[in-house]
């Protein structure tokens, strides 16, 4: 019985209309929305032309069940909402009678391909009609020896070219349906195994969707201002990454200056955009390159002098130390440990890299330290 193996390495997932309606049809949010971590990873997200199709013309009669409530609605409101004379009636007209409502199914499944990266295949490519007939009368899976076998032929192309597109890429797919009759064709199926619930078969690549989940998740949590301990931790990693560093002295003075030592710390950092790159990972480990924007502190000490044009040489004036703050950026490196699938709150940063720490601090104009000289 070819059925969902928690412990195996799918290659491939296939989701049929069912789980789609089950879900509402919502497209960008809930769990199909989660759907957009596999376009970064190994993993194809399998969308046959029948499925496609099915989808759409269900988005279709959803989209138009929706605009008749809001038009009652609005119909309803018109005596104090959308009388002659109301501001309001061009947000009626925009809203009832727009040509992009008339679209928006294919636009939204259209957006809904790209951000997954779906692969979109032809089932004519796969699968002929001779071989769903031959299935058909010989009342083989997906079709049933009873009932209106008419309505099986849909899954019947789907699946025979599901399985023939796997044989000839060498992929293992994971079909995750509600459906007796996918259920029934998987259980001899060679390259397809078949799991009901959905989330259980996300959970199934885990392992390869974690770190692109985690990312996502910590964009959102950042640009809504709820990633403070993902911060803090970089903070504190920086602070040790910077703690004691010793720059390169610059200055502009008056008199002769060497530099005698210099120590910076970290004062602050922000995040140039929120865009996260996976250099490394595994389940419980992750390194992420970010580009920031960094504040330092530095103290630095100078010795002073002055040309003595009489003797030709230098004479001494004594010591004078300076402080100054210094902005650069820099992409930093973050090692990340814990359970990626359990989120922002239960991993820990280990350490902070900075690429490319600054080098040189400028310390300003230098003076002499009259009380020092005294």
């Amino acid at each position: 019985m070819s059925v969902h193996d928690p412990d195996k390495n799918y290659d491939v997932i296939l989701i049929d209309t069912s789980i789609f309606d089950g879900n509402g049809l919502r497209l960008e949010a809930g769990l199909l929305g989660k759907l957009r971590q596999f376009k970064k990873t190994n993993i194809d997200i399998l969308l046959p032309d029948v499925i496609k199709n099915e989808i759409q013309s269900h988005l279709e009669k959803k989209i138009k069940v929706s605009r008749s409530s809001l038009e009652k609605s609005i119909n309803d409101a018109g005596d104090h909402l959308f009388f002659d004379g109301s501001a309001l009636n061009e947000a009626k007209k925009l809203l009832i009678d727009s040509n992009e409502i008339e679209q928006l199914a294919h636009s939204r499944l259209e957006s809904f391909v790209n951000d997954t990266g779906a692969l979109e295949i032809e089932c004519n490519d796969y699968v002929s009609v001779g071989e769903i007939l031959g299935q058909y009368f010989s009342n083989k899976p997906p079709f049933s020896e009873t009932g209106k076998k008419k309505n099986e032929f849909p899954d019947a192309i789907i699946l025979l070219a599901a399985e023939e597109w796997a044989k000839r890429e060498e992929k293992s797919i994971l079909a995750i349906a509600k459906d007796k009759d996918w259920k029934s064709y998987c259980e001899n199926s060679l390259n397809i195994d078949y799991e009901e619930d959905f989330t259980a078969g996300l959970a199934s690549f885990n392992a390869e969707t974690a770190p692109f989940a985690f990312v996502e998740n910590l964009t959102k949590q950042l640009e809504d201002d709820l990633a403070q301990s993902f911060i803090t931790q970089v903070e504190n990693g920086l602070e040790s990454a910077l703690d004691g560093f010793t720059p390169d002295q610059d200055a502009e003075s008056q008199f002769y200056w060497e530099p005698d030592g210099s120590h910076g710390w970290f004062e602050s950092f922000s995040f140039i955009d929120d865009t996260f790159r996976i250099i490394e990972s595994d389940q419980e480990y992750l390194v992420l390159e970010a580009k920031t924007e960094i504040t330092v502190g530095a103290e630095g000490e100078f010795s002073l002098s002055v040309h003595d044009s009489i003797d030709k040489d230098y004479v001494g004036l004594g010591s004078t130390s300076a402080s100054t703050e210094a902005t650069f950026e820099s992409a930093i490196l973050i090692t990340i440990c814990g359970d990626l699938t359990e989120g922002i709150d239960a991993i820990e940063i280990e350490q902070v890299e900075v690429v490319t720490p600054i080098r040189t601090i400028h310390f300003g104009t230098l003076e002499l330290d009259y009380g020092e000289y005294d």
